[in-house]
């Protein structure tokens, strides 16, 4: 059966039932009425189903022609008629499929038919408590009636009697009145209620800082599971538990509270608002961790019956704190030690003490003019890595060929390594990259100047790189030398191999970092700032890549880093 069902507003469409697997009753009963077509439409009012509207529909009506009789013997007429017979001819038979917007028609009339049946249905249900209430009031009429009837000549000695009854009825259904009254307004103030307390409940479950009430005697009357997990411990293990000896509550320098000294018992004898940043919770295995706490007192008319208290674990914001002030020494005194050297010689040369000496004179200028380059190349590659690590320096990513990046990187390099009497030897690959063409150069001119600087004159240094696919190297049998296939899967794997003097192993993972050297001295002499490393692997993780070293004491160094070639 040729069906279309729609989820939302079920909505049943059988646009041929001739085609459809019906009962054999009913598939006779449809051919003889002609029905071709069905529309079945849900009526539905919120979630309750009310029943279904049909609508049939016949075949293709090829019969009427237009709004006038035809004259076949006028030849006006007769290539219309033919027209209209092919057309009918063509379209006998056939069925008339549902639209789209016949079927948004009879879902809108099947919503108002489901409006009105559950009008309707709610009519009949009034009508019907009307007639109860109704048959109810005649029936009491009727008692009355019989009892007055029975009892007419004990009328006049009851009616003083009937008249308290009567007034005693009419207190009662005040009363009754009155105690429904209340019963809903006791269930809405409980509906209330309990919306309150769920909204609450899931306020504080949804809180990513540590909550947790206290009563006057300093026991957890509730906390959410954000506390419960920073400390270790269960929701239910903590209920009615002396808080201060739970987190067994700590000064700074680890020097536990006395219960009157601690501030969240402060709150909760006088209700002073207690705003602490970096006191020390414990946890249940035993370990520490800083908490920032605010307490605030619980007031019920007037008076202090408890207090709340909200805080949140710091130890990132220590480390990161930890991380800053560290940043904030270590480029002080890296600034500090140039702008000595430059102090000192232009202090020599301003107070004259080397007029006699043009030698030294110049050998001062010099020595200023080098550590006036390195304060700025110092300067432009912290606010180089700062821009690229938030997010400020957008990389401008296109297809560049990777060995066109190569080649250009080692012909930057090629002054500065002759000048070391280093040789450069380049293994290409004709692969085309989805990357940002002068931070990927740049990247290469960092670790081919780290190998150069650090390899002694008459050594090689190499700059090459394989695709890898899924963990392997995967050549490409192509006629022309290193030409590689690429996959969506695929990466490009950069190497930079020196023969210097290594790395220590404990050091390989450190040097990515700022200010990070093996040997500063040494690297200060090269007139290295100590972010280069920092600033390619900063470039590679926008790439979405990784970067890497693997070293030998005494042969050398290898630095790897990967790129995937899609975009």
């Amino acid at each position: 059966m040729e069906t279309t069902v729609v989820e939302e507003s079920p909505v049943w469409v059988v646009n041929d039932l001739y085609q459809a697997a019906l009962q054999s009753d009913l598939a006779q009963a449809f051919l003889k009425s002609g029905i071709r077509t069905l529309l079945i439409v849900r009526l539905q009012y919120r979630q309750q189903i009310l029943g279904y509207l049909s609508i049939f529909r016949n075949e293709i009506d090829v019969e009427t022609i237009w709004a006038r009789r035809p004259d076949r013997d006028d030849e006006r007429h007769l290539s219309p008629i033919k027209s209209f017979e092919v057309w009918r001819e063509l379209k006998r038979g056939q069925v008339q499929e549902w639209k789209t917007t016949e079927i948004e028609l009879a879902q809108a009339l099947a919503s108002h038919f489901a409006i009105a049946i559950h009008q309707y249905q709610l009519y009949q249900q009034v009508n019907a408590l009307n007639a109860n209430l109704q048959c109810d009031i005649e029936e009491r009429k009727q008692a009355e009636k019989k009892i007055c009837a029975l009892n007419a000549e004990l009328e006049q000695r009851v009616q003083e009697r009937t008249a308290e009854l009567r007034r005693a009825n009419r207190r009662l259904l005040e009363e009754i009145n009155e105690r429904e009254r209340a019963l809903r307004d006791r269930k809405q103030t409980q509906a209330s209620l309990e919306r309150l307390s769920r909204q609450s409940e899931l306020i504080l479950n949804s809180a990513g800082e540590g909550i947790y009430g206290l009563n006057c005697q300093g026991k957890i009357t509730f906390v959410n599971p954000a506390a419960a997990r920073m400390l270790g411990y269960g929701v239910k293990e903590l209920i009615n538990q002396f808080m201060h000896e739970v987190v067994k509550h700590s000064k700074p320098d680890g020097v536990r509270y006395f219960l009157e000294d601690n501030p969240i018992y402060a709150t909760l004898q006088n209700g002073t608002v207690q705003h602490v940043t970096d006191d020390i919770f414990y946890r249940r295995d035993g370990s520490k961790f800083p908490v920032e706490y605010v307490s605030t007192p619980i007031r019920e008319q007037k008076k202090i019956v408890g207090a709340v208290v909200i805080f949140k674990d710091i130890t990132e914001r220590q480390i990161i704190e930890r991380m800053k002030d560290e940043f904030v020494s270590v480029v002080s005194h890296e600034l500090r030690t140039p702008l000595t050297s430059i102090r000192s010689a232009l202090g020599l040369l301003a107070r004259g003490s080397l007029n006699n000496q043009p030698e030294k004179s110049q050998r001062m200028l010099e020595i200023a003019f080098d550590n006036t380059n390195r304060l700025v190349r110092l300067i432009n590659d912290i606010l180089d890595i700062e821009r690229i690590n938030s997010g400020k320096v957008t990389m401008h990513k296109q297809i560049c060929n990777v060995t066109d990046l190569m080649i250009q990187a080692v012909d930057e390099m090629r002054a500065m390594a002759e000048k070391a009497e280093i040789q450069l030897e380049l293994t290409p690959a004709s692969v085309q990259l989805w990357a940002d063409p002068d931070r990927i150069i740049q990247t290469i001119t960092n670790l081919l100047s780290n190998a150069i600087k650090f390899s002694p004159p008459g050594s090689t240094v190499w700059l090459s790189v394989e695709l890898q696919q899924e963990g392997k190297v995967r050549k490409a049998d192509c006629v022309e030398k290193n030409k590689f296939t690429t996959s969506p899967t695929s990466y490009l794997l950069f190497q930079i191999k020196d023969q210097g003097r290594g790395i220590p192993e404990d050091k390989l993972e450190t040097i990515f970092d700022r200010f990070q050297q093996v040997d500063a001295s040494n690297s200060r002499h090269q007139g290295g700032t100590g972010l280069g490393l920092a600033i390619c692997r900063s470039i590679v993780q926008q790439h979405g890549g990784k970067i890497w070293a693997e070293s030998i004491l005494g042969k050398g160094s290898t630095f790897y880093f990967m790129l995937p070639i899609s975009q």
